[in-house]
């Protein structure tokens, strides 16, 4: 657990919405910053369960104890989302920081313009997520590394954001940028909602042929199934987001489908296509979750044996050598596997491949 951060002057927060993120939001906020008292609200028994799981200290009437709370953080769909901010509205003073995880944030920008809103508020869209929903799915280390978009700060938000929020964030080790809503919700039309939409449109294409009897889906390999992950996704989310940010989703989807065209015209000489495509993708961080600032993955080949991953996590601990993320990429019983370790820097890595050489295992930094 971490050192209580004296210098945050937040001692009570409230979450509205206790879903995946508001949940793990409160559960890492729990085990950094434990001075903080965390007010939960959602449905009765969604507070219930939350307030017996520890994952909150109390639930909250609604609005009303939004205006005796440090900072707010709305954690619900969009739709609901700026329900929340109309009902806070007259309750919540300047002194209360009001955030959100929307996917989007012109549209909700606009409406705190719109209301003249009483409190001091800031968009927020944490680049994180988890495939499964509920309570029962927080993680605390969602947050970790993640890059955490802040929008549209200015001179009458820009104090309590620097004082309340941005320390949060930093004491959950999360990467802060700043952006304005507008580019903000044209740069997530092109890498995040559509995306979205053609993973649901090359699904249904095979799904449609597969329909027809032949082995589609039985023949789908890895490349297949990492481009349609998110398939699976809710249509309750994703049609708020997709109705909040049309006019972007509609210019990107054009453009790609212009450069499908321009594909299907040139399908007997594609060298310029992937040239072009392999020079863009070399420009694209490595780090998982957006990192920001760079870490330095190695690759760790282990043992089938038990506790491997304590003894590498203690080893490291023991030299003051935090690790910022780490992945299972392959494991077979009885002979063993490779752990991906992300670190903080080339430096940090070094040093870890030394230690981890050290007490046996063969580790170096991943090209």
């Amino acid at each position: 657990m971490s050192q209580i951060r004296a210098d945050i002057p937040v001692t009570k927060i409230l979450i509205a919405g206790l879903g995946v993120m508001g949940a793990s939001l409160a559960i890492a906020i729990r085990q950094n910053l434990p001075h903080i008292h965390i007010s939960g609200f959602d449905r009765p028994e969604v507070m219930e369960e939350a307030k017996k799981m520890a994952i909150i200290d109390d639930t909250a009437q609604w609005p009303q104890d939004a205006n005796t709370m440090d900072v707010v953080f709305l954690a619900t769909p969009l739709r609901i989302l700026k329900q929340h901010l109309q009902e806070l509205n007259g309750i919540v003073s300047k002194n209360v920081l009001v955030t959100d995880v929307g996917s989007t944030k012109a549209e909700l920008a606009n409406r705190v313009k719109n209301l003249g809103f009483s409190g001091t508020y800031v968009g927020g869209h944490p680049m994180t997520g988890a495939e499964k929903s509920g309570l029962r799915a927080a993680n605390p280390l969602l947050y970790e590394n993640a890059v955490y978009i802040l929008t549209g700060i200015n001179q009458d938000n820009r104090l309590l954001a620097e004082q309340k929020l941005i320390p949060i964030l930093q004491a959950l080790k999360s990467r802060v940028m700043f952006l304005q809503p507008e580019e903000h919700d044209e740069i997530l039309a092109a890498i995040s909602h559509l995306p979205q939409l053609a993973a649901i449109a090359l699904i249904n294409l095979v799904g449609q042929r597969n329909a027809e009897g032949r082995p589609y889906f039985e023949l789908a390999a890895g490349g297949f199934r990492d481009l349609t992950r998110i398939a699976s996704s809710s249509i309750d989310i994703w049609q708020d987001i997709i109705a909040s940010n049309k006019e972007n989703v509609a210019s990107a989807l054009r453009a790609f489908i212009a450069i499908l065209e321009q594909e299907l015209e040139q399908l007997d000489d594609l060298r310029h296509n992937f040239e072009q495509a392999n020079v863009f993708r070399s420009l694209v961080p490595k780090q998982n979750k957006g990192f920001l600032s760079p870490l330095t993955d190695i690759l760790v080949y282990v043992t089938d044996e038990m506790g491997v991953v304590a003894k590498i996590a203690n080893a490291l601990s023991a030299e003051q050598v935090d690790i910022r993320d780490i992945e299972l990429l392959k494991i077979r019983e009885k002979e063993g596997g490779v752990f991906r370790l992300s670190l903080n820097g080339d430096a940090e890595a070094a040093t870890a491949i030394n230690i981890l050489n050290s007490i046996g295992y063969k580790a170096f930094i991943r090209e």
